[in-house]
């Protein structure tokens, strides 16, 4: 289902996911997409170089950039003007996705190929930095080379991404109930707190002390042991704390 337009015409499309088609043992669960960006320099002088513009739905929840030369001459061709500029691959693609699993599941002792992905919203959003490029840049050129406008929702805030997957809570229990798994993984407070109201809990907020305790959520059926996480794109100071997080989780599996 299309429900927005990225950059240069791409359809934003609903990506909620379906349930798992066999069983895991991990539910990995997110806020909402990303998607495939760009690096674009537009024409001489109609602005700036964008590092990093969302043009396309990403291929699967939390791309690690594998195909990302395949995916963005697809997109190229499909929807891109020479006369817009100049477009290659953001080196920012799949920056999440690349640690998802070294830096967050294999600490879990969570196998590759052992777990299933979902995000609490299914659309990709547009940050604040995706808007001012597209204000400052892409606006004045739509008006010169017919641009297709500019459709994508703004990046909520935490309380609203928390609103808003009210409405996908069935969603959500369907997947874990069909994935069978005894392990949730949270990424981020939204997700945390999303997976608490799911499991009747009052608050799922993540707190620095408790940041290495798992913890308990009944969702449905499943009772299943839950990991409130940071997100991959965390700032500090949680990469400190995630940090220390890791080297806990090695110096377990070592002992």
């Amino acid at each position: 289902m299309t429900v927005g337009t990225f950059p240069f015409g791409a359809p934003v499309r609903d990506l909620a996911m379906g349930t798992p088609l066999r069983e895991v043992s991990t539910i990995v669960v997110g806020a909402y997409p990303s998607a495939v960006h760009v690096e674009w320099t537009p024409p001489q002088g109609m602005g700036r170089r964008v590092a990093a513009l969302p043009v396309d739905n990403e291929p699967y929840p939390f791309w690690d950039g594998s195909g990302m030369d395949h995916f963005v001459e697809r997109w190229r061709g499909e929807w891109f003007r020479p006369e817009w500029g100049t477009v290659r691959p953001s080196r920012l693609n799949g920056s999440s996705g690349r640690v998802l699993h070294a830096r967050w599941l294999a600490r879990l002792r969570v196998e590759p190929d052992d777990y299933f992905v979902t995000d609490c919203l299914p659309t990709s959003m547009k940050s604040t930095g995706v808007a001012t490029a597209v204000e400052k840049v892409s606006a004045p050129l739509a008006g010169r080379h017919r641009l297709p406008p500019v459709v994508m929702q703004e990046h909520p805030s935490e309380n609203a991404i928390v609103t808003a997957a009210v409405d996908h809570h069935e969603r959500l229990r369907r997947q874990v109930e069909a994935s069978g798994a005894s392990i949730v993984v949270t990424l981020g407070n939204a997700a945390a707190r999303v997976v608490a109201a799911l499991s009747g809990q009052p608050d799922g907020a993540l707190d620095d002390a408790t940041y290495e305790k798992p913890r308990s959520a009944i969702i449905g059926a499943r009772t299943l042991t839950w990991h409130a996480l940071v997100h991959p794109a965390v700032r500090a100071p949680w990469v400190e704390r995630h940090d220390q997080w890791v080297v806990g989780q090695r110096q377990g599996a070592t002992a």
